[in-house]
């Protein structure tokens, strides 16, 4: 469903992604974990073409999102309506919610359905009332953001996610603004989503939901990456010493936690 073939970035002097090759299958649940800064965030706006490569290449259900390869050997970039129209096949989480203000969680699940894709407002009601009671928020369809809490409003931006259809969820980072009493809410309904077979690729320091989710872990560190595997290998005999450094680092930081701080 999604190939990473060689991919690079940089801003200005900083590479941020280093020839980074990554397979998702369909269906697949992959989650990537690493150090802040670690190019992990980066490499999911790139798949969704919110930042363009500088050299690879990106493939999504066999079509390319980055460049096009023409007759020649010569290589262009993809552009105006093939990106949007790939766009509208992946369905992106932010770490802010990003929801309409001035609009009701309703509004909000409505919208895309509504301006994007010319479904007809009786219809997108209808779905975006379906996926409100999927996120656990019927109750909230009228409610506004500033009415709702950081869980509740991550999940109204879940279910505007889904109401595009798409083939592939991204999720970057989708808990790390929210208050620790809160994680567990949103993680459920990815929870949720991957037990229903929806193909996602999720950036998350969240290791338990990544050992009980994921169908493959990936590491990532200084903008490639070190180590992937199935979360048994990962998390209980890492091969590689940077990833058993870094999940070391982890757990000890999460045993310091005074019991307030612990979900």
């Amino acid at each position: 469903m999604i190939t990473a073939q060689n991919v690079n970035k940089t801003f200005g002097q900083l590479q941020v992604l280093k020839g980074v090759n990554l397979e998702v299958q369909q269906g697949e649940v992959v989650v990537i974990i690493g150090p802040s800064g670690s190019g992990k965030s980066t490499l999911l706006r790139c798949i969704n073409h919110l930042e363009a490569i500088d050299d690879g290449n990106i493939i999504f259900d066999g079509q390319p999102v980055a460049f096009k390869e023409l007759p020649g050997g010569k290589r262009i970039p993809v552009k105006g309506n093939e990106v949007y129209r790939l766009r509208r096949q992946i369905g992106m989480v932010f770490q802010r919610f990003n929801l309409f203000p001035h609009m009701t969680a309703l509004s909000n699940v409505m919208e895309g359905p509504v301006t994007v894709l010319g479904v007809a407002k009786g219809e997108a009601r209808r779905l975006a009332e379906n996926l409100l009671s999927k996120v656990g928020l019927a109750n909230k369809a009228n409610s506004y953001p500033s009415q709702l809490s950081g869980g509740q409003q991550q999940r109204v931006a879940i279910a505007r996610a889904l109401a595009m259809n798409p083939k592939v969820m991204l999720f970057d980072e989708p808990t790390s603004a929210l208050d620790p009493e809160l994680v567990g809410e949103v993680l459920n309904v990815i929870k949720d989503l991957a037990s229903e077979g929806m193909t996602m690729l999720v950036v998350t320091h969240e290791m338990g939901f990544a050992r009980e989710v994921a169908d493959r872990v990936v590491f990532m560190d200084e903008g490639r990456i070190i180590e992937t595997g199935v979360p048994e290998q990962i998390f209980s005999s890492p091969k590689h010493p940077r990833t058993r450094e870094f999940l070391s680092n982890v757990i000890r930081n999460y045993d310091n936690q005074s019991p307030s701080q612990v979900v």
